[in-house]
């Protein structure tokens, strides 16, 4: 080189953004209840994209953004949201694999109470909490096992 510059030895750090691990299902339920409903949407957006940086498909395939298929249940009656969920159990129970965790979590827990337990009223709130709490898990194990720069 011809001349030196100052940034020439500098290395640039990347620095990587944590995780939120305080998703609880008091909180979803009273913002959703204040909002009517769209504090669901808030809440839904970040976490797809904290499922995709926890655990990267290999195929390069996304979990689907949250808002589009809010728009879209409202055309189908819900059925794509109910497909968004079991979609998003799915990739939850799959992540938790991959890092080896010890969580009773996954599709069979979507069916067990998000679908079932609908007939009873309260399943839906369960399916949500064990939802909320592996996801903070598998979050919190993100935190620790990503360096803070790269």
């Amino acid at each position: 080189m011809a001349y030196s510059y100052p940034y020439d030895e500098e290395e640039k750090k990347v620095v990587i953004p944590r995780l939120k691990t305080d998703r609880a299902l008091w909180k979803y339920i009273l913002f959703s209840i204040l909002t009517l409903g769209i504090y669901q949407i808030v809440f839904f957006i970040p976490f797809s994209f904290d499922l995709d940086k926890v655990d990267p498909k290999r195929d390069g395939k996304r979990t689907m953004n949250f808002f589009i298929a809010w728009l879209l249940s409202l055309f189908t009656f819900s059925l794509v949201l109910f497909a968004w969920h079991y979609h998003v159990a799915g990739r939850v129970e799959e992540a938790i694999e991959n890092r080896k965790l010890s969580i009773d979590f996954g599709t069979g827990t979507f069916w067990l109470w998000y679908v079932l337990g609908s007939l009873i009223l309260i399943g839906p709130f369960v399916y949500f909490y064990k939802l909320f709490r592996a996801m903070n898990l598998l979050c919190e194990d993100y935190n620790e096992k990503t360096p803070e720069t790269m």
